[in-house]
């Protein structure tokens, strides 16, 4: 395992308490747009909200299995293509025209979401013992 080095060691915390909260920005500015999104598809809120679900089970299910994907290729370069898929799944959603490629897209984006937020906690934890109590909040 390399050491982080000192100069680093700053910008990649703050990085880190950046993406952290990730997996909440992707739910909470999205839930304002599920009313709009149903008469943009000509369908019920169920079927919207169905969106949201697939986002949070994806999300869940992806933890199980990216901490030991992370350790074993890398946390950087896995964190680097899941932050440009979850960017590009927006995309994709911005111009979906079915319900379905938003179905897709949002399972993409919980995935990626999962490799984002397990990575960047891992991270933390790299640190002493007596500097981590400084850097991550006790509740």
């Amino acid at each position: 395992m390399r050491q982080i080095v000192e100069s680093n060691s700053r910008a990649s915390t703050i990085i880190a308490f950046v993406l952290i909260p990730l997996s909440g920005l992707a739910t909470d500015v999205y839930i304002p747009s599920l009313p709009d999104m149903a008469s943009a598809f000509h369908t019920g809120s169920v079927n919207i909200q169905q969106t949201l679900i697939l986002f949070l089970i994806s999300y869940g299910v992806a933890q199980f299995f990216a901490g030991s994907i992370l350790d074993s290729f890398g946390r950087y370069k896995i964190g680097l293509i899941s932050l440009f898929v979850f960017t590009i799944s927006n995309i994709f959603i911005i111009h979906a025209h079915s319900l379905e490629m938003v179905y897709a897209m949002r399972v993409v984006q919980g995935a990626s979401t999962a490799f984002i937020v397990v990575g960047k906690r891992a991270f933390l934890w790299m640190f002493s013992p007596e500097k981590s109590k400084s850097i991550i909040p006790v509740c």
